[in-house]
């Protein structure tokens, strides 16, 4: 009934609108809806010109909607779900590709830098975000079987000096400002800066101490970024970016209710303080020469990341186990790009591409009185690993054109390598030991397309991704001479098969596209819970094959002058194959975690100009999420479907902008994701101790609850 009522009041403020201006727009030139220009393969392009489903979010959208952090952008895009783990990691499925769980499955990219130790961070002063759905093999790699995420920042511009600055508060006793400022000094060149800083202190709280330890945090961060030309054919972009956060792992409650009949508490009664201290420094550099019928681009990164982190993973009152985990990541990139830049019916695109990532793991855990190992307070070493993983791919992309007929071919050869060392320390035998695995893949992409009279295009696309395997922390394995080694898991892979139909209607006035899939996925990988002598850790497993079948429906709309409307819409049908047993149980013909059945998102923008030179700015979102089942796939819990309404209202005058944002306005109450979690009290045998005796209790992760805050905007 909530549906019927919100779709109802969307389309009658279409009508009203447009009846309050037909009068006004007769023999007036038509209004037509702005063309979005993305680079999803690597080159400008229209958006209705891609032969696969890409969502574009403008900066607009971005601000007003307050976008900063990863759950709101999910929010947004049906058939698309992404939040934050607890250690601070996405989480996140793209047409129930992917897992909520250590391996990815969906790349996240800032200017065609893939994010790794840092997609999480709030990355501000975007000119829009682009959404890929489906594989992304050929010009992106391994990570990205789902789909990929690009944030595409605003570069510098050597036109004139401008900026904004942005201060923003509200409840939870929550402090936002930022801002940036573009900055021109001769012969076309230009340098930009934007900073951030937020304080919050959260919605959580644990009624034995005091609020702030669970729930309070604090964030800051910025980039700088200059460009300009070196000489008539060579031009350079770089830039340096830090972010630091510190404060919760996350929104994680014990829920004590059974699905659907959820409480969703919002207490941690905990013993020790959980917290994610995390820091980011990364470089980018980006050479472009223009030669005669081609481009040369050269694109160099490097990234590092330190995260110090304390989770208190029994979530008892009592100190029974605390986890330590230290990290660093280090990543460095390097790809070289070769591109057409004439007008002829070829259009190609060739590289190579490298990628290293070392990530140094340092964990202990923290048994208190009463546990299994003993009654006294004991630190013992757990995951103690040092990984690297390195890729070197080959790619080329080309699209012809012949007359309403544009066929696409692409090719990756992309090869592979993990190698984990474990510390003598820490293994059984007393043993170091090196392990290593690796491998070479091939992904094609095939893309046929037909422009059709009324300005519109047909399009069948067919794209191969991958993730690749890897390594285990535990159980070491032993061969005949005593020589340790850890287990492996093999690659996933996934082959979607897309029809579509993309254009415009109404003289231009519209956009739509509409998309069809099926996806054939392998050897899926999801994360389960294995108890070991040194606690609990996520073991990563092959757990099957499904097969994924979907719809999508977009709609964007120019009401009138002052009035754009959009909407979305995304069914999704995912299943075990027959047969399939994870952890022993049978899954074939159920829903694999991360699935959601069905979303819905509609937005309206309005903006008028006052008689008084001001302008009424209102903007309106109602997203709906379907029911799902989350983790583990062999006990998946069933995650009842939930609504939110976002809200924001305000004012423009001259430079200045006030505005009132509403968030989760009806406080919809919901779980982001959900898991069966180890009762990790007093060894597992909690009778008694807040009347928990069950083996295991459900913890969920807390979707945020109603905010309201204010915002004051100064542009020049």
């Amino acid at each position: 009934m909530k549906v019927l009522i919100i779709v109802f009041l969307f389309l009658s403020l279409v009508n009203i609108e447009s009846y309050a201006q037909s009068d006004a727009t007769q023999g007036a030139s038509v209004v037509t809806i702005e063309e979005i220009v993305v680079t999803a393969r690597k080159r400008e392009e229209s958006l209705l010109d891609i032969p696969e489903t890409v969502v574009a979010i403008s900066g607009e959208t971005i601000s007003q909607h307050n976008m900063k952090t990863l759950d709101k952008i999910g929010m947004t895009v049906p058939n698309f779900n992404l939040n934050t783990r607890t250690d601070g990691w996405p989480n996140v499925t793209m047409r129930g590709m992917g897992a909520f769980s250590l391996t990815q499955g969906v790349g996240f990219y800032l200017d065609d830098i893939q994010l790794f130790g840092d997609a999480s961070s709030r990355f501000g002063d975007l000119d829009r975000i682009e959404i890929l759905k489906g594989p992304q093999g050929v010009l992106y790699g391994g990570s990205n079987i789902g789909g990929a995420i690009k944030f595409i920042s605003t570069r510098p511009s050597p036109d004139a000096v401008s900026g904004n600055l942005k201060i923003m508060v509200g409840e939870q006793s929550s402090r936002d400002v930022e801002g940036s400022i573009n900055v021109p000094f001769g012969d076309g060149w230009a340098a930009r800066l934007f900073a951030f800083t937020r304080e919050d202190d959260g919605f959580m709280y644990n009624p034995t101490k005091d609020d702030e330890s669970i729930a309070g945090y604090e964030e800051s961060g910025g980039r700088l970024s200059v460009a300009g030309p070196i000489s008539d054919n060579l031009s350079l972009y770089a830039s340096i970016r830090s972010n630091q956060y510190d404060g919760p792992n996350n929104n994680w409650a014990m829920e004590r209710g059974t699905p659907p009949n959820f409480e969703y508490p919002f207490i941690n009664d905990i013993d020790t303080k959980s917290n994610n201290d995390k820091e980011t420094f990364g470089a980018h550099l980006e050479l472009v020469w223009e030669l005669d019928g081609y481009d040369v681009t050269s694109i160099t990164s490097y990234t590092d990341t330190e995260a110090k982190r304390l989770t208190d993973v029994d979530l008892q009152p009592e100190h029974w186990l605390d986890a330590r985990q230290d990290e660093t990541f280090e990543t460095t990139t390097q790809e070289i790009r070769f591109t057409s830049n004439t007008d002829s019916n070829l259009q190609w695109q060739a590289g190579l591409y490298t990628s290293n990532m070392e990530w140094v793991e340092r964990a202990t855990t923290r048994f208190g009185p009463g546990t299994f190992i003993c009654f006294c307070d004991l630190t013992v070493p757990a995951k103690q690993d040092n990984t690297e993983t390195s890729h070197l791919a080959a790619f080329g992309n080309l699209t012809y054109t012949t007359g309403p007929w544009e066929i696409g071919f692409g090719l990756r050869v992309d090869s592979w390598e993990r190698e984990k060392i474990v510390p003598a320390n820490v293994t059984e035998s007393g043993l170091a030991h090196v392990n290593k695995v690796d491998g070479t893949e091939v992904l094609p992409r095939l893309s046929i397309s037909r422009s059709l009279e009324n300005d519109s295009m047909v399009y069948l696309t067919v794209a191969k991704g991958y993730e690749p395997g890897g390594l285990r922390h535990e159980p070491v394995i032993f061969d005949g001479q005593g020589k340790p080694s850890l287990s492996t898991f093999n690659k996933e892979e996934a082959i979607q098969t897309e029809i579509g139909w993309k254009g415009t209607f109404m003289e231009g006035r519209g956009h739509f596209s509409m998309a069809a899939f099926m996806i054939d996925y392998e050897d899926r990988l999801f994360t389960t819970i294995v108890q070991s002598a040194t606690g609990p850790f996520e073991s990563i497993d092959n757990s099957g094959n499904s097969e994924n079948i979907g719809f999508e429906l977009e709609l964007a709309y120019q009401a009138t002058e002052f009035l754009t409307l959009a909407a979305a819409f995304g069914t999704l049908d995912a299943e075990w194959d027959s047969g399939t047993v994870v952890s022993g149980v049978d899954v074939g013909g159920t829903t694999p975690s991360g699935s959601i059945d069905n979303g819905i998102a509609l937005a309206a923008n309005y903006a008028k100009p006052l008689d008084n030179g001001m302008e009424f700015v209102a903007d309106f979102q109602y997203n709906r999420r379907g029911p799902s089942t989350s983790m583990p796939p062999h006990g998946a819990i069933d995650n009842p479907s939930y609504d939110t309404i976002n809200l924001t209202t305000g004012i423009r005058l001259g430079n200045w902008e006030f505005m009132i944002h509403g968030e989760n306005l009806t406080d919809e109450q919901y779980y982001t994701d959900l898991e069966n979690w180890v009762n990790l009290g007093g060894g597992g045998a909690l009778d008694g101790v807040n009347n928990m005796t069950d083996p295991f209790y459900i913890i969920g992760t807390h979707g945020h609850p109603r905010m309201l805050s204010a915002s004051v905007t100064y542009n020049f």
